[in-house]
């Protein structure tokens, strides 16, 4: 489904997340107890790496595409094309701020979407020929063992999958009938987007520092199917090589989980393997034998299981190319035969691999038990008792058996236990930051889940589960404002189906808080102490908000950056979105207090008046 239609266009290049980690420690959100060095580049010593602000102090939270290319057309038929379309570029917008890469909070860093991101498509002219607004989505099916020989950020693997909105075509600059074709195919006036991104390089001596490979790809968008992820034919590993399904173990296939779809239309099953297959430390997409892809005529036949060429209809084998990585973006078809067709609607596909003796062949993955699949659209949100419309969300949940719609699903959801941040260890006492760690997961119960019973949507496959967030919230985490919560969610009962460790809800549950009428300085400059703190690449490379001589001098800077609502906005501030509606009015009150007794400095009007809509001559609002 969604970009593994057809058509399809593949493209491949460069990201770059420049993303900012002192906040990647939780303990040094607390103010009492920072130090100075917690701004610095670790420093990695003999006895040990002192962390410092980790990797990247000062980064800017910056995520756009560099050097991608148009590398494979595929028409409506599933034929390769060619036309003017390869070679273009896709980039970002040149009229816009970058886009950012944002962790839903520091104690869960494993769901980071990407915010305020224009992606343009642009002829050998350099003329644009179709923008639109990705939807922020975060990343799924997170590993970190993909490329091996390599540990930590460098060695892992993600996909991102959204939807481009606001879709704009400027297709008089270009003769390619392929684009207007993928025009003419997509619903609603989206585009399906999908990025794998691996090879990210977090060493600030070596070379591409905040760069990384991306591989991607573009289809049509159909009403009523996922836009965060494709709901089809889904494989999974069931054990891990140390026997426990953790982000950071390694698969004994050494293949991780991945999707595919039936499409009816050219008799094929389209695998997407962008994220799947293991590297090497060079970013080579290593041969892992022969592999080969087949329709199991027994759907009980398990993982590892021993069969033979009269349990299984062979679609064909794996290919390892790095053109088919590099060119086709991971997306691999295999034809079905007359024989599978009969089988493959309601019999599970499995990847093969050839015994030692080669007379008979190794189930290594294959999909799920019963070919049952569930998956939720929106599971990385917060929740904010402050804001009259944001305490309660909606998440939309799709259940399905081997890729087809399943009827009235009847599911759960399970609140993880309070649990303690990972943190890492055995880092030199004079460096470990002396706050306490975290806890998360408590208190228990303080959100409600309900999983709605709907007579249009449950026969269709489709359930939504409301999360209500309680009147009032306490603050947990002590010097961090609110809570994380994770549930997992899966059918009911006995029948259950592996899901990838990550792929389950996580909340940022805010804390209530009571903002003074008239708040002084001493009401704001903890919050503004801490973002100061933790985001150099402000305090020290525009001002230091910290100070209140400096911040009241910049008033109205601050008041326009804080009264920017739009959280989909690249310039939203802060970039983290983690401040509460009402820290946040409180912060525009404060500085609107500012402003009505000064008028803005002259400089201050010179550099900021273009930008801000408001402009310097205007009474200021504070939201109600």
């Amino acid at each position: 489904m969604s970009y593994l239609n057809f058509p399809r266009l593949a493209f491949s290049g460069q990201f770059q997340a420049d993303v900012s980690t002192v906040n990647n420690d939780t303990r040094h959100f607390d103010n009492d107890m920072f130090e100075k060095i917690f701004q610095d580049f670790q420093i990695k010593r003999l006895n040990g790496t002192q962390y410092n602000g980790w990797w990247n102090p000062v980064g800017t939270g910056i995520f756009r595409l560099n050097d991608c290319k148009i590398t494979a057309l595929l028409g409506p038929d599933g034929l390769a094309a060619n036309d003017l379309a390869l070679g273009c570029v896709l980039g970002n917008s040149s009229d816009q701020p970058s886009g950012k890469l944002v962790d839903l909070d520091p104690d869960w860093q494993m769901a980071s979407s990407i915010y305020g991101l224009s992606v343009t498509l642009t002829n050998a002219n350099g003329v644009i020929v179709m923008q639109g607004d990705y939807q922020p989505n975060p990343f799924r099916d997170l590993w970190f063992t993909r490329a091996e020989g390599l540990r930590g950020d460098p060695a892992a693997s993600a996909m991102f999958q959204s939807v481009l909105t606001n879709v704009q075509w400027n297709l008089d600059a270009i003769h390619s009938p392929f684009l207007q074709e993928l025009k003419a195919a997509s619903q609603e006036g989206l585009l399906s987007i999908r990025l794998t991104t691996y090879g990210y390089q977090n060493a600030k001596d070596g070379s591409g520092f905040t760069y990384g490979k991306l591989i991607g790809a573009i289809g049509p968008v159909y009403a009523h199917e996922p836009r965060s992820f494709v709901l089809g034919r889904r494989f999974m590993p069931y054990l891990m090589s140390d026997g426990v399904a953790s982000f950071d173990s390694r698969p004994t296939c050494r293949i991780t989980c991945f999707s595919a779809v039936v499409d009816q239309a050219t008799h094929t099953v389209q695998l997407d393997l962008s994220n799947a297959l293991s590297t090497d430390a060079n970013y080579a997409i290593q041969d892992l034998g022969s592999r080969q892809l087949v329709v199991l005529k027994n759907p009980d036949t398990a993982q590892d299981a021993v069969v033979g060429p009269q349990d299984y209809v062979l679609l064909g084998a794996l290919n390892y190319s790095q053109d088919t990585q590099n060119i086709l973006s991971g997306i691999q078809a295999f034809k079905i035969s007359a024989e599978a067709a009969g089988l493959i609607a309601n019999h599970p596909l499995a990847l093969i691999a050839p015994t030692p003796s080669g007379e008979q062949s190794r189930v290594v993955i294959r999909e799920g038990m019963g070919g049952l699949e569930v998956r939720a659209e929106e599971f990385a949100f917060r929740l904010d008792p402050n804001h009259p419309d944001g305490n309660h969300f909606e998440s939309t949940v799709y259940a399905a058996q081997y890729g087809a719609p399943l009827a009235n699903p009847q599911l759960q959801v399970i609140f993880n236990d309070k649990d303690v941040s990972e943190m890492p260890g055995s880092v030199p006492a004079e460096t470990t930051p002396q706050a306490p760690m975290t806890s998360n997961n408590t208190p228990s119960a303080a959100i409600t889940v309900a999983v709605k019973a709907d007579p249009v949507l449950n026969p269709q496959g489709v359930v939504q589960i409301g999360f209500q967030g309680p009147k009032t919230m306490n603050t947990p985490r002590s010097y961090i404002d609110g809570q994380i919560y994770t549930l997992n969610y899966n059918f009911s009962g006995k029948q259950t189906t592996v899901q990838q460790n990550l792929d389950n809800y996580a909340v940022l549950l805010f804390s209530t808080f009571s903002a003074p009428e008239t708040p002084s300085w001493e009401d704001v400059k903890p919050i503004l102490t801490q973002y100061a703190n933790l985001y150099p690449v402000m305090s020290k490379g525009l001002f230091d908000f910290s100070k209140q001589a400096v911040a009241d001098a910049n008033a109205h800077i601050m008041y326009f950056v804080f009264s920017n609502m739009d959280v989909n906005d690249p310039d939203y501030m802060p970039v983290t979105r983690d401040m509460s509606y009402s820290k946040r009015k409180m912060l525009i009150q404060y500085f609107a207090n500012v402003m009505a007794s000064a008028p803005a400095p002259k400089d201050t009007q010179q550099r900021f008046a273009a930008r801000c809509p408001m402009g310097f001559d205007r009474q200021p609002t504070v939201p109600r």
